[in-house]
């Protein structure tokens, strides 16, 4: 009976390994473990090599150095080289290093390359400084990884500086990064000068940086030499760039065609292809580039709304250009109608006024509150509007906080504020001379304009100390804003130009329009503290400064007790016209 069991039990089992399928001769694990033990064996034999070559030469710091590296090579965990031997090979072999050859440059190089973004920079700097004595090769190394390492750590003047001295002895690699350190310094010929000397890029990534670097020099035919110069004829380099180079130095069609294959959803190519298209007069191209839908990039909108307004007024009746035009009638009605949020209860409240037995004496008989609300209308929208349809890139740039080419910036503030200006004057009906400019009366109060002027100084000075302890910056939109048009001014018609536009003719439109209609029409209906306090908001708001924003109101209430106290707008034009000029000659002097 045993036996017969034991039989069927064979049988069975052997029937079992009969159906197994058969064992695979090589399984992946096998590749695997193969391949891994060939690196291993590759890596061990590499190492001894190194090993026998420094056990010849125990003072060779060169074979140390290049030890080191090799072993570096496997030593991190998250490369697909790494070798769990290698990790505390590396630790040990960078150890010997420095205790063997704490001064050597090659060492300090080495120990360098490990270090990262502030602390490599700080290390870099502090080497730089003992390193006159190494050879050129070893310094310009030293030089162009400290330039990355300032870059990383977003330090991009330094960065510069240590490019261009690496340059100058001979390691070109980090020449984009000279060319725009040269370019922020005005050194525009200099800048050129190292680009064309230098050897063509090889690389497509090199090719982008130089081209991107060319693109801040002034002299727009640069970018696109330096785009020819690659040995694929630009191929490669980045579209954006190369559109770019094509579009400053005005070959559109050239453009056209780099950005053909280019999808469009980006913001930036679509603004590339807008100019382009532009550029060669493509309406139809340049219109679909226009989306009022897309919300988030408006302001950009507007802007090429605003162009194609001006360049092609047919294309107003496209459906996308007809959006826009909707769009902008509907701001142009709300900010108009916007002053009516103060003036409304002003009305209001003067009808209670009177209704008590008071009645205010009007500053001007003539100017009530509907002239207020139309001055106060004037000065929000048509400067805005006419400067978008003069120089819509720079209303846009303004708008973004950006601040665009300089004449563009000055262009779009004279053709405002005289369009503005001229545009207020039917407003003034009915005022006379007194009014306007004063009498002896008031020519006799000029020590106090310059006591009020003395004390905006005093205020300026305080904030300014202010933003100082307090560790704010005091640059805004605004006064980058000003210090172009002040530049673009004085590129186009020298300083007086510009002392004439911003520190006169914009003075005397905004007296009339804050100090004379506004403050006028609304110290007929409420008392003339509130109403100068009101004006003096509304005045210091339009300039958007937040931080010079107590300086503006102390300007506003200034302009308006003077008003008060000679009866006509001259003392506070001369107070406004003294701070312009001050603020631009300062501007002036400091180009």
């Amino acid at each position: 009976m045993v036996r017969s069991l034991c039989v069927i039990a064979a049988l069975v089992v052997g029937a079992a390994q009969a159906n197994e399928p058969a064992r695979t001769a090589f399984t992946f694990g096998d590749g695997i473990a193969q391949v891994t033990e060939a690196k291993t064996r590759g890596y061990l034999d590499a190492l001894a090599k190194y090993d026998a070559a420094l056990s010849s030469a125990p003072d060779d710091v060169g074979t140390a150095v290049a030890r080191c590296r090799f072993i570096g090579n496997y030593a991190d965990e998250e490369s697909g080289d790494w070798m769990p031997e290698a990790t505390e090979a590396f630790e040990s072999c960078s150890r010997q290093l420095h205790e063997r050859w704490p001064d050597a440059p090659q060492a300090l190089l080495f120990e360098f390359d490990t270090l990262w973004g502030e602390e490599a920079a700080a290390r870099g700097d502090a080497l730089i400084k003992t390193a006159g004595q190494w050879q050129a090769s070893w310094r310009s190394e030293l030089l162009t990884k400290t330039s990355y390492a300032h870059q990383q750590a977003g330090n991009n003047a330094r960065a510069g500086e240590l490019a261009l001295m690496a340059l100058r002895l001979g390691d070109a690699s980090r020449l984009a990064a000279a060319v725009e350190y040269l370019s922020g310094l005005g050194k525009f010929d200099e800048a050129a000068e190292v680009l064309a000397k230098a050897e063509p890029a090889e690389l497509p990534w090199e090719a982008n940086e130089r081209v991107e670097a060319a693109l801040t020099l002034p002299d727009p035919k640069i970018a696109l030499a330096e785009l020819r110069r690659f040995p694929q004829a630009g191929e490669g380099v980045n579209v954006e760039t190369a559109a770019r180079a094509y579009i400053r130095a005005g070959d559109f069609a050239s453009a056209q065609r780099v950005l053909k294959g280019a999808p469009g959803k980006s913001e930036a190519i679509k603004a590339l292809k807008f100019d382009a298209a532009i550029g060669s007069r493509d309406f139809t191209t340049a219109v679909a580039q226009v989306d009022f839908t897309n919300t988030r990039n408006f302001t950009a909108n507007l802007g090429r709304f605003a162009k194609l307004a001006v360049r092609a007024p047919l294309t107003l009746f496209t459906p996308s250009m007809m959006a826009g035009l909707l769009i902008c009638a509907a701001w142009v009605m709300a900010v108009a109608l916007a002053p009516g949020v103060v003036l409304v209860p002003a009305h209001y409240r003067g009808l209670a006024r009177r209704l008590d037995g008071k009645v205010n004496a009007p500053l001007f008989p003539a100017v009530g509150l509907w002239r207020a609300w139309y001055a106060a209308a004037v000065a929000i929208v048509v400067p805005t509007v006419v400067a978008l349809l003069v120089e819509p890139d720079a209303i846009v740039g303004m708008i973004e906080g950006k601040v665009t080419a300089a004449p563009q910036m000055f262009r779009a503030f004279l053709f405002g504020e005289m369009a503005a200006l001229l545009l207020l004057l039917p407003a003034l009906f009915g005022t006379n001379r007194r009014q306007l400019i004063g009498d002896r009366a008031a020519l006799r109060i000029w020590w106090i304009v310059l006591l009020m002027w003395g004390a905006l100084l005093c205020i300026g000075v305080v904030l300014t100390w202010l933003q100082t302890w307090l560790g704010a910056g005091g640059e805004t939109a605004q006064t980058r804003m000003v210090a172009a048009m002040v530049e673009g001014g004085a590129e186009m018609g020298g300083p007086m130009l510009s002392l004439l536009i911003l520190a006169f003719v914009g003075p005397v439109f905004e007296e009339l329009a804050f100090r004379g209609l506004l403050l006028g029409g609304l110290s007929r209906h409420i008392t003339f503290g509130w109403a100068n306090v009101v004006q003096a908001a509304l005045f210091a708001a339009i300039h958007d400064d937040p931080p010079r924003l107590p300086y503006y109101f102390a300007m506003g209430l200034f302009g308006g007790w003077l008003v008060r106290r000679t009866g006509s707008l001259g003392p506070a034009i001369a107070l406004h016209v003294l701070n312009n000029a001050f603020a631009v000659g300062l501007l002036l002097w400091a180009r």
